[in-house]
């Protein structure tokens, strides 16, 4: 089969997104599948046309990137021009769905749209921008698609932008070839001066709605020997890190902004704990905590739409109020206190993971569906 996806971003940008299409793209591909990623060419560096772990990627032209938002008005072009049996979207950000649908209007290709999140900026303009973006342009998008998928059944139901719109359930992709237990961090734990320490561990994005800062708060209610790694960077770092030394647990947090996809696995097996209180529906699904879970960790999260659903709570992991640090801090020494619970939920965890996240397990899912919009059409 043809399979274009069209992801606003992609490698070597880093996120949730890019790293579920990165995953779903090399194993349709090792299925045998014709594959192009259709993105934006962000940073001038970057090849137009190149072939990437048995697919290719198309970056189309971009006037800039606006509110973490890529201006890409070459996205409907280049979507014309590679033949498709299925065209598979990726929204937020917005703008690339926007052109692309309107850039496939006569078109007979079968159009499937993953809804990873609402779209959220900040401030009284931000909020009066995706006020009018949802009101006025994404209407049409989703109408233009065949299938609209979202990860999980609890984030599309309380979705203002999907009520009434059938839904299909399909999750995220952890690639658990990289993302297992057992790998060997000592070299890293040296490095890091964690000898004798216990460790949490979170990874992603640093922007507020991540929640980093509540769990600064709640390292102030654990004891002295609990460290944090904060494994990720972007805009929030520098504030993070003066709120620490604040809150007097500079000593006790490892900032590791320059981690890469390939070691992000080792620094995980450091963790005795993942913790996730992101604040927002900017979180549509967290990757990062199925990612955790194949490492085997046991996971306190969010108890937000979507998140909530990564976990079956109690067996994998515990819920936590997000924006509470004692409740946050509770849970964490929740698992702390009872190692043998904590191993457990790890051990349920990574079970989950094989069950319901592989690469192979989702794109099975996305496949049935595609050659299901294909006979409809």
């Amino acid at each position: 089969m043809r399979i274009v996806q069209v992801a606003p971003f992609f490698y070597p940008h880093a996120g949730g997104v890019e790293s579920h299409v990165r995953s779903l793209a090399r194993e349709l591909a090792r299925e045998g599948h014709e594959v192009t990623v259709v993105t934006s060419r962000f940073r001038p560096g970057l090849p137009p046309d190149e072939t990437f772990e048995g697919y290719r990627i198309l970056r189309s032209r971009s006037l800039g990137v606006v509110l973490n938002t890529p201006i890409d008005v070459g996205a409907g072009r280049s979507v014309r021009s590679v033949p498709a049996d299925v065209l598979h979207l990726h929204y937020p950000p917005p703008i690339t769905s926007y052109v692309v649908t309107r850039a496939l209007r006569k078109s007979p290709t079968p159009v499937c749209l993953t809804y990873h999140c609402d779209l959220s900026l900040r401030g009284a303009a931000g909020r009066l921008l995706a006020d009018l973006y949802q009101s006025v342009f994404l209407p049409g998008t989703l109408n233009r698609a065949n299938a609209i998928v979202v990860h999980t059944k609890s984030y599309g139901i309380t979705s203002a932008m999907l009520r009434d719109r059938a839904l299909t359930v399909i999750p995220s992709v952890v690639d658990l070839s990289r993302f297992r237990p057992g790998l060997d961090a000592s070299s890293i734990r040296a490095d890091l001066r964690l000898e004798g320490k216990r460790v949490l561990a979170f990874t992603g994005r640093l922007v507020p709605h991540k929640g980093v800062d509540v769990i600064l708060e709640a390292l102030r209610l654990l004891p002295e020997n609990v460290v944090l790694l904060v494994i990720g960077s972007g805009p929030s770092l520098p504030s993070l890190v003066g709120q620490a030394r604040r809150l007097r647990v500079g000593d006790r947090v490892r900032f590791c902004p320059h981690v890469t996809d390939e070691e992000l696995p080792r620094y995980l097996s450091l963790a005795e704990v993942f913790v996730f209180p992101s604040q927002n529906r900017l979180e549509g699904f967290g990757l990062a905590v199925a990612e955790a879970m194949a490492c085997g960790l046991p996971v306190v999260t969010a108890d937000m739409p979507g998140v909530r659903e990564v976990i079956e709570p109690g067996r994998e992991g515990l819920l936590t109020e997000p924006l509470l640090a004692s409740d946050v801090a509770q849970k964490i020494r929740t698992l702390l206190d009872d190692p043998e619970r904590a191993r457990a939920m790890g051990a349920a965890g990574r079970r989950r993971a094989e069950e319901r996240y592989g690469a192979p397990t989702v794109a099975g899912q996305l496949v049935s569906l595609y050659e299901a919009l294909r006979a409809a059409g």
